[in-house]
């Protein structure tokens, strides 16, 4: 059996946690930084918006090239070691743009762009499947709430903050400042003395295999516990609505406001953080994810009420009613994102990489897909009726899965929590 790494001193572990989640912080910020920067970058150099999209679909290529192949490094190399290569790999990227020649940039930037989307995705999965062998399996849960209440913020304050600082510096200046963060990320995380695998048996060290051996090997594993496929394709299919939900937002905020779309935009995206940090604190302090059958049913729920709430913000009501909706739909969606890492960090260290990848891999092709699809759509229909439809879908996805396995979960909880010893053993 696995044996779970001991945490013996609860103070010692957060305080680790702590400053991860401040360097984390750190780089997120820049990393939304440089995902404005970048989009308004490739459209000032070309003046095409379709030269922008095949930007932004080169950086999700990347993502999804690395998704599946990120799990498996996560599993068989140190997985710190890799968190540090993904943020100093970001950092060099982001300094060959700076100080490539003008003439030259645009060629540089689709090779970088993919290789920032490989090691975005790289960082992501080795931090979530590192979890519980950072802080042990009985604080994942408040781990989690605290890295989803920070990633919001960042994600609020990146985005926002970006438009005013390329309001006032150049854009070279504003990567160099994306370059720092991701440094000061890596230094920050050789600071810190992380235990980032848990013990593993002879037994469960796998030997180095072929990519479609190692893809046979989860396949046969998530066949064995067909609720980790189904939360995974709620999650891919709710990234359709992610993706309309992002595109619609600046269309919907110029309908409220046509003389200043940025500032609505910026107001609801606002309380939409202050909402996912109100989750995650909730969830930090009434939660405890020790039982697969809860933290499964609480996903369903979740997502089912983020869907519905994010549909009834994009209906054209007074502001006070759109704000309460986003508040509503933050909390649903920080819940969502808490139980879901919860549940596949559940899963056994020799595997829970790839899960993570697998995960990563598929939410990435449903967001580009989602884009796709809505992109069009908001050039006919109304914003709350694209919405609708898209998340729509994983709404109804979820209210099914509650109901089909709320029997399983119910009389069979003493057979679930059986799973869940065998899922972490």
């Amino acid at each position: 059996m696995t044996t779970a790494v001991p945490a013996p001193d609860n103070k010692k572990v957060f305080r680790h946690l702590y400053q991860l989640t401040a360097g984390k912080t750190i780089s997120d910020i820049g990393n939304n930084f440089d995902m404005v920067a970048l989009n308004m970058f490739v459209y000032l150099l070309t003046d095409s918006a379709v030269y922008m999209g095949l930007f932004m679909a080169v950086r999700l290529a990347g993502a999804f090239v690395a998704g599946f192949y990120a799990g498996i490094l996560a599993d068989r190399m140190n997985r710190k070691h890799l968190m540090i290569l993904s943020d100093f790999g970001r950092s060099a990227a982001l300094l060959a743009i700076v100080f490539t020649p003008a003439d030259y940039q645009f060629y540089v930037l689709i090779p970088l762009t993919f290789i920032m989307g490989c090691l975005s995705t790289l960082f992501g999965v080795c931090l979530q499947s590192s979890i519980p062998a950072i802080v042990g399996k009985e604080n994942i849960v408040k781990a989690n709430a605290v890295l989803t209440a920070w990633g919001s913020v960042a994600m609020v304050i990146g985005l926002f903050g970006a438009g005013m600082l390329l309001g006032k510096v150049s854009y070279e200046t504003v990567f160099l400042i994306d370059a720092c963060t991701y440094v000061v990320s890596a230094l920050n995380l050789l600071s810190i003395p992380l235990r980032t695998s848990e013990e593993r048996t002879a037994a469960a060290k796998q030997e180095n295999m072929s990519f479609f051996s190692e893809f046979k090997l989860i396949y046969v594993y998530l066949r064995t516990v067909p609720v980790l496929l189904s939360l995974m394709a709620i999650r891919l299919i709710d990234t359709f609505g992610s993706a309309a939900h992002n595109v619609g937002m600046p269309v919907f905020s110029a309908q409220l406001k046509p003389d200043q779309p940025s500032f609505y935009m910026g107001i609801i995206w606002g309380v939409w953080g202050i909402g996912n940090l109100v989750g995650s604190r909730i969830m930090a302090k009434k939660f405890t994810g020790n039982d697969t059958s809860v933290n499964e049913r609480a996903f369903g729920i979740a997502t089912f009420f983020m869907s519905l709430f994010f549909i009834l913000l994009f209906f054209e009501s007074p502001i006070y009613i759109i704000l309460l909706f986003a508040a509503l739909a933050g909390i649903a969606d920080g819940v969502s994102a808490i139980v879901y890492a919860t549940r596949l960090q559940q899963t056994p260290d020799e595997k829970r990489g790839r899960m993570f990848g697998v995960s990563s891999t598929l939410q990435t092709v449903g967001f580009a897909v989602g884009m796709v699809i809505c992109s069009p759509l908001f050039e006919i229909f109304k914003p709350v009726a694209v919405v609708g439809i898209l998340h729509g879908l994983p709404m109804i996805m979820a209210l099914m899965f509650t109901l089909y396995y709320f029997g399983k979960w119910k009389p069979g909880r003493r057979a679930v929590k059986t799973e869940n010893s065998h899922d972490v053993a």
